[in-house]
């Protein structure tokens, strides 16, 4: 299903999951691996950041350095619930909609984009905190946190649409 709808130009955006855990170490479901083993070339790992200077990845957080692509806020999200009432909570869930709300933003300013450019355009647009340390979600160990995704960086909306601009005017 995912590379079907690769196919048709369609960008997947998927949370990586709340257990703490390096996602290079077992599976994960769904996935971006098709069955025959090929990668769907749509596909956008997300792990949840948090707005703590000292923990930058979500203590929750799967990872992965070349599992998990980039990070977006999913630490302590402010959101509608159920019934109009208002909620904060954790997860991946919450950060993965973040990316697709971007992805979307960058799709309506420069809608010959391709699903795969936007892609490439929210990897390279991301803010880089390669170097900072932080303790590796569901663990102590301090590590950089560019060890923890492909792009080592968090989503940012504003980067990401003037990398598309000028990249649709290139």
């Amino acid at each position: 299903a995912a590379q079907y709808a690769a196919e048709r130009g369609v960008l997947l955006v998927h949370a990586s999951g709340n257990d703490g855990k390096d996602l290079g170490g077992g599976n994960n479901f769904p996935t971006d691996v098709t069955i025959d083993g090929s990668m769907v070339s749509t596909w956008l790992e997300i792990g949840a950041s948090s707005s703590d200077a000292a923990a930058l990845a979500a203590s929750f957080s799967n990872y992965g350095d070349t599992e998990v692509d980039l990070f977006a806020p999913g630490a302590e999200v402010t959101s509608l619930a159920p019934g109009g009432e208002i909620q904060t909570a954790n997860g991946t869930s919450f950060a993965a909609p973040v990316v697709a709300g971007v992805a979307a933003l960058v799709m309506a300013y420069v809608p010959e984009l391709s699903a795969a450019d936007v892609r490439q355009i929210l990897l390279d647009s991301a803010t880089p905190f390669a170097e900072t340390q932080t303790p590796t979600p569901g663990g102590e160990e301090m590590v950089p946190f560019g060890t923890l995704s492909v792009t080592g960086g968090v989503v940012n909306a504003a980067e990401a649409i003037r990398l598309a601009l000028e990249r649709a005017d290139s």
